[in-house]
């Protein structure tokens, strides 16, 4: 498995999030302030400088269940707030969403450019100079990782990706009204449209001599639309990328709730992956007993998803005063928001076990341990430290 495949795994999911968070705050008609704020403190919080940096560094991929959780605690960085059926939906559309793109790039190399539509995309939700900042520090780093990467690597990168995804099969609406999924919720692959930079359109068939000469060439129907690419995908920082994956799919839909909404796959479905949430009370330290209990029964990944979710916590304990914050659905047939008698899903069977991997990567800990994040001019409500927020939600 490639080690690389990591920072292109968390910047597209969280790409996708924001896609999704956008529309929905447009679409409930949320005061452009304050959705300006949700958009910069999540943001902010997923591209810390010094949290990218160890991102980075080779490592392998996180499990589903441990991202999940990750953004979980992401969505609610900020004054936002988002009820158990809302997340759920919201992580099974960016996964899924996650899973198109991959499966859908014609070449290994049109991962980069994927991940480069949504670095664009969260440049442009950046409206501060701190978080503008943040983004082209990811965007450095990520053209300074994989801009010289040969294709065989990039290919390992793929592969990872497809191997993260493979059998997931959760049916959405966008996807299905664009012909793009079929009702078994997998995808359909495109028969037109320009072919990978460099490539021959399918069609010609030369018949070479003993020489090396072509001596004929016939032609042969492949019922096909392709066409031959003009130019590359840019790997610069601002130059065209030539493909629309990983570009916002709800800009054209975004008066039609509707169509962000995932269709789940039936309850008998075997293939259907249900996806637990993190009670929004949760501490930063039931949590990571509930990790330990994930890697402990085999269904987590490995002890660098501990230490991520771990320092997006943070620390803090104070809270957010209940009047900055407001409850966002996501999706319109979402009608029960968590209430206090809820059962938190990771509180059944758990299993204890030492937290000796913790420590594995004390440079995380440490790094986010000291982490604080100040204004020119102080503020005076602690529940809007995002870190406090986090630990809030």
């Amino acid at each position: 498995m490639s080690l690389r495949a990591l920072p292109i795994q968390f910047l597209n999911l969280g790409g996708e999030m924001m896609y999704i968070i956008d529309q929905r705050l447009r679409a409930q008609n949320i005061p452009p302030e304050r959705a300006a704020k949700v958009r910069n403190d999540i943001i902010a919080i997923m591209l810390n400088r010094r949290f990218v940096e160890e991102l980075f560094k080779p490592q392998e991929l996180y499990s589903r269940k441990a991202l999940r959780t990750v953004f979980d605690k992401l969505a609610h960085a900020s004054i936002m707030r988002l009820n158990t059926p809302s997340m759920d939906k919201l992580y099974d559309l960016m996964v899924m969403a996650l899973k198109q793109q991959v499966v859908l790039s014609p070449q290994p190399r049109d991962i980069l450019l994927i991940t480069l539509n949504h670095l664009d995309a969260l440049a442009s939700y950046a409206t501060t100079p701190q978080v503008s900042q943040q983004v082209e520090t990811a965007l450095y780093l990520f053209l300074q990782t994989y801009g010289n990467m040969s294709l065989g690597e990039l290919a390992d990168v793929r592969r990872a990706l497809l191997g993260f995804v493979q059998d997931l099969h959760i049916r959405v609406s966008v996807f299905l009204k664009e012909k793009v999924q079929t009702p078994t919720g997998r995808f359909v692959l495109n028969t037109e449209g320009p072919v990978p930079y460099g490539s021959e359109v399918p069609g010609p068939v030369r018949v070479f001599l003993p020489n090396g000469e072509v001596d004929a060439v016939h032609h042969f129907q492949t019922g096909c639309k392709y066409t031959r690419a003009l130019v590359p995908g840019s790997l610069t920082a601002t130059g065209p990328r030539q493909t629309t994956l990983g570009t916002n799919m709800y800009t054209s839909t975004a008066s039609d709730s509707q169509e962000s909404t995932p269709v789940e796959a039936d309850e008998n479905n075997q293939n259907f992956i249900p996806i637990n949430s993190v009670p929004n009370n949760a501490s930063p330290q039931s949590v990571l007993d509930t990790m330990d209990s994930i890697e402990a029964s085999g269904q987590g990944g490995r002890s660098n998803e501990l230490n991520l979710l771990a320092q997006l916590i943070g620390a803090a304990s104070s809270q957010a005063r209940e009047e900055t914050q407001f409850r966002l659905n996501l999706f319109q047939n979402d009608n029960h928001d968590i209430g206090d008698d809820d059962q938190p899903i990771y509180g059944r069977d758990v299993i204890t076990i030492e937290g000796s991997q913790r420590g594995k990567h004390s440079e995380l800990g440490q790094i986010f341990g000291e982490l604080t994040m100040h204004d020119d001019e102080p503020v005076t409500d602690k529940g809007q430290d995002l870190l406090d927020l986090m630990d809030s939600a």
